[in-house]
């Protein structure tokens, strides 16, 4: 048999991408600093380098302050040119879908929204969403070959391989086929990914993933996810499952649950659940502050005032609520017990809210005093949760990767 030789051309891919995500962790870096830190020659990563200053992927910031003046090579900063290409960010959840145009950064960024249309045919609604984000192209004056790819999340399992939604919860029951037909019309590579393993994907690139290997992230809010990223990577199993710590069992007969088991974490304290708890609850005579607040109606009571009615000073409100969250942060607990992970990561609409959050927090501390708000954060992306997932998923495999 023929000795096949080294792939040089693996290679090569393989340094330009670590010149790249070293870049987007750490920051611009001159040519010698980037030559030492990943291994390769000077002249390796000249060569390197001057390839992706000629494709505009990197630019030079202007040379280093050094306090030796002495004579010797200047040190140029080189950087990440985040405004290379642009992406199509889409989120499809209950009740609405996102479309946003980002940059390759996350920054810069114009969302458009829709409802989550169930009524119809999903292909008719894709092509609702696709005519959404061309015309946010043509709005913007972006072509075609600026375009780096478009990345769809959506909830439940997916196959990323045939870009088939299995079951997106709350939005359709039968599987899917996402991908073909948004690339079709979009006329670009389109990637598509669960909405939680897209978000850890931007804790990876772009969150405190970039410093840290071991992460668990937890989402409280419709629904309540999780995701493992162990040694720098999303843990998943060979089915492209991964971490699922809204259906471990809590009630032996509890509610059914959108997975089909009974009794299930999300059935207990996902943000619909807490709201009917919450409607279970209210009486004059037992809270009666909860009761004059949504005007003695119990049925006012939503996931969308849960914020306003969280502030009420109610004993025997909290004394409900503050059950369901040890329920959450005991199933956390054993999760944190038994991954040791460097730091829980929190988001989701559950987490905005202080009371609930800070709530959650004391019920950790209770668990094991080490989990404190150093151990514990809210993730600094929370606020681009509606576009950082399905960005991260594309600038992943198509530009890191690429």
């Amino acid at each position: 048999m023929a000795y096949s030789g080294l792939n040089l051309g693996n290679v090569k891919n393989q340094n330009r991408s670590s010149i790249l995500k070293l870049l987007n962790d750490h920051g611009p870096m001159p040519r010698k600093d980037l030559s030492a830190r990943l291994g390769l020659t000077p002249a390796s990563l000249t060569t390197l380098c001057g390839e992706l200053l000629a494709q505009n992927i990197l630019f030079e910031l202007g040379e280093v302050q050094q306090e030796d003046k002495r004579a010797g090579r200047r040190k140029i900063l080189l950087g990440i040119n985040y405004a290379y290409r642009h992406v199509l960010s889409i989120s499809i959840e209950a009740p609405a879908t996102s479309v946003t145009l980002c940059d390759l950064r996350g920054e810069h960024c114009i969302t458009r929204r829709i409802p989550t249309d169930t009524s119809v045919e999903p292909e008719v609604f894709l092509k609702r969403v696709a005519n959404v984000g061309k015309a946010l192209l043509w709005e913007n004056s972006i072509g075609r070959e600026e375009l780096l790819g478009a990345g769809v999340s959506v909830p439940g399992p997916v196959d990323r391989e045939k870009g088939v939604s299995t079951h997106a919860y709350r939005v359709w029951d039968q599987p899917v086929q996402v991908t073909a037909p948004l690339a079709e019309a979009l006329e670009c590579t389109v990637l598509l990914e669960n909405n939680v393993k897209a978000f850890a994907q931007a804790e990876l690139i772009y969150g405190l993933g970039r410093t840290e290997e071991n992460l668990l992230l937890l989402k409280w809010g419709p629904g309540v996810g999780s995701a493992i990223i162990a040694q720098g990577r999303i843990y998943e199993s060979r089915m492209y499952k991964s971490a699922e710590i809204g259906h471990v069992r809590v009630e032996k007969n509890g509610r059914l649950c959108r997975c089909g088991r009974h009794g299930c974490l999300e059935t207990r304290v996902a943000s619909h659940p807490i709201a009917r708890h919450l409607r279970q609850v209210c009486s004059p005579e037992t809270t009666p502050l909860l009761w004059a607040a949504v005007g003695g109606r119990p049925e006012n009571i939503t996931v969308h005032n849960l914020d306003t009615l969280a502030a009420l000073d109610e004993p025997a409100m909290w004394e409900a609520l503050d059950a369901d969250i040890e329920v959450l942060a005991d199933v956390v607990g054993s999760c944190l017990t038994m991954f040791t992970p460097d730091h829980l990561i929190l988001y989701g609409y559950m987490f905005k809210l202080p009371h609930f959050r800070e709530k959650f927090l004391a019920a950790c501390k209770r668990y094991d005093p080490a989990y404190d708000e150093n151990y514990i954060r809210v993730s600094e992306l929370a606020e681009k949760l509606e576009y950082i997932g399905p960005l991260a998923v594309v600038t992943n495999e198509l530009f890191y990767q690429g």
